[in-house]
């Protein structure tokens, strides 16, 4: 390996490990609040060089990946003019980082021979992610107290402190493991792989998060959509939910699990049997209500950078017409439907990887108002942009 490809590896796939890991909440917290955010900023100016290392060697953009320069430009327009003329805060510097982390991985991802190492940084990432999550939940580490919490943690916070987003990590480790080790005929390969995906999935488990566990089974079924066949399907409709509601049942009549835990696996079972009216909402309803309140006083401009992070919206999609505006907003679903369209059009392997992706990312964003605006994600979505037009380039040029 030369120098210089050397040098982009760090200053590209050091930041994706350092924002996966959240390695600045583990600094600040166990160093000192300094450092933390040097090494922040240290991250950018990584990603930085980066791009001018292999600025020169930048090719085209792929249409997913122009897209997201729209709707950016949109986002920071309608979003810092509603910040002035309502008089609302403006910190530009809190965006910089998943920006950042867009703006580089948009250059590098450009140039094909980088996309097979960053999947693969990616896949090690998240699985580092899942085992720091069983491990913290093994010993009763709370990121939340910065050490051992003093009662049984009832969910799994992982590196995040947040049982939502360690649930997001483990169901793309899952995604991630399975791409990377698809194609191996090696049968330790396959072993490993499997490990890794049972690994990841009993890490969503371990979150309690309703959410979670719902998109862990699309997921599975997407990743092994060629175990389905017609006879299968009827086998998985008629008694895999047979399977879950026991499996369900013996967890509530086990009385190992504390009241939240119960609470979120009684939850569970009310969606799988379709009693949605019993489903528990964590107070989310409230925060939505509240969050559409601004929306309905400002629809065409929003309210202004930042704004729905700010009132805790917990809405990823109505958190970009919050703060920035109907337009902004009818751009950000004209994008997300456009990933969901060149999927489908795309061949089995990608089709299905993509859509678990997909999956995963949306359904969270109706509970989460990060997904966004972390710099792994976004790195998740320019591979992703990158891949789908591989595989269109590749249809076109070989379409008799």
């Amino acid at each position: 390996m030369d120098k210089l490809k050397y040098l982009i590896y760090i200053f590209f796939y050091v930041p994706i490990f350092y924002s996966c890991l959240n390695l600045q909440v583990f600094i600040t917290n166990f160093i000192s609040v300094s450092l933390g955010q040097i090494s922040a900023y240290l991250m950018i100016a990584f990603i930085f060089t980066g791009i001018l290392l292999i600025l020169k060697k930048s090719e085209e953009k792929a249409p997913l990946i122009k897209l997201w320069i729209a709707f950016y430009f949109l986002y920071y327009t309608f979003s810092l003019i509603a910040s002035a003329v309502l008089g609302n805060e403006a910190d530009i510097l809190k965006t910089l980082v998943y920006i950042t982390y867009f703006l580089g991985f948009s250059v590098l991802l450009s140039i094909a021979e980088y996309r097979k190492p960053t999947l693969r940084v990616l896949t090690v990432s998240f699985f580092i992610t899942t085992l720091l999550l069983i491990y913290f939940k093994f010993i009763n580490f709370s990121v939340d107290v910065s050490g051992i919490y003093e009662y049984n943690l009832d969910r799994a916070g992982g590196v995040y402190g947040d049982a939502n987003n360690a649930a997001v990590s483990s169901l793309l480790s899952f995604i991630f493991i399975s791409q990377s080790l698809k194609n191996s005929k090696n049968k330790y390969i396959k072993y490993i792989k499997l490990v890794g995906m049972l690994i990841s999935f009993y890490a969503v488990l371990l979150t309690f998060s309703k959410t979670g566990f719902v998109v862990a089974l699309l997921v599975i079924m997407l990743v092994n959509y060629k175990l389905f066949t017609p006879k299968r399907i009827l086998f998985t409709i008629i008694f895999v939910p047979i399977l879950l509601i026991g499996s369900i049942n013996l967890a509530l009549s086990s009385g190992k699990l504390s009241t939240v835990q119960e609470t979120r696996v009684q939850n569970i079972a009310s969606i799988l049997t379709l009693e949605t009216d019993n489903v528990g909402l964590s107070g989310r309803d409230y925060l939505l209500q509240n969050m559409l309140n601004f929306i309905n006083e400002n629809p065409i401009i929003g309210n202004g950078l930042r704004f729905s992070n700010i009132i805790r919206g917990h809405n990823t999609i109505l958190g970009v017409w919050a703060d920035a505006g109907i337009f902004t907003f009818i751009f950000f679903i004209i994008l997300l439907i456009a990933y969901v369209r060149s999927s489908f059009t795309s061949n089995s392997n990608v089709k299905y990887f993509s859509l678990a992706i997909l999956c995963t990312l949306y359904i969270f964003m109706l509970s989460l108002q990060t997904i966004i605006n972390q710099g792994y994600i976004m790195v998740v979505f320019v591979y992703l942009a990158y891949n789908i037009n591989d595989n269109q380039i590749k249809k076109h040029e070989y379409k008799p």
